[in-house]
């Protein structure tokens, strides 16, 4: 609607805008909207269960695996099942992390290995490419760290540059 009443604001082609400010608010408000619209959204998509996690998160992760442009090695030594909160964010962990592999990394081949250690579901993706990636520096590691975070998840990233990268999330098995 506010792109609506801006587009009427600004009249035909060629005449002069009579309210400019009053434009420049509506554009604002647009774009703030659709910001919030589009966070709503990620929000929702995040917490979708995937059904690939129905067979269990070992399947799920070698249906990823095996669908990467990137060769994956995949190791999975998970014994007891985490719950459906942590199965579904060691998931999008792994499919984030392996999409940054090919479209960032330059790699040749990734590894992905899962393994339940210390009560703690550990999920590293290392690849052999260029590095230099960094917590902070795109909205894909960022958002890894903050779902990580909801669940009192860590993160961690060695990617120096000339590589490798290597990064290491580590779950509490229930949530």
């Amino acid at each position: 609607m506010s792109l609506d009443m801006a587009k009427e604001r600004l009249g035909r082609d060629g005449e002069p805008i009579a309210d400019p400010a009053r434009v420049r608010q509506l554009v604002d408000t647009a774009h703030r909207n659709a910001t919030e619209a589009l966070a709503e959204l990620r929000d929702l998509a995040r917490g979708i269960h995937p059904p690939a996690l129905d067979d269990g998160l070992s399947d799920a992760l070698s249906t990823l695996a095996a669908r990467s442009t990137v060769p994956v090695e995949l190791s999975v030594d998970v014994t007891q099942r985490p719950t459906p909160a942590i199965e579904t964010i060691a998931y999008f962990c792994a499919a984030e992390l392996l999409t940054n592999v090919i479209k960032h990394s330059g790699a040749r081949r990734a590894v992905l290995r899962v393994a339940q250690e210390d009560g703690l579901l550990r999920l590293r993706v290392t690849d052999d490419g260029r590095g230099g990636a960094t917590l902070g520096a795109g909205s894909g590691l960022t958002g890894l760290r903050q779902r990580v975070r909801t669940v009192d998840g860590r993160i961690d990233v060695s990617s120096p540059s000339g590589g490798p990268t290597a990064v290491t999330v580590e779950l509490p098995l229930h949530a």
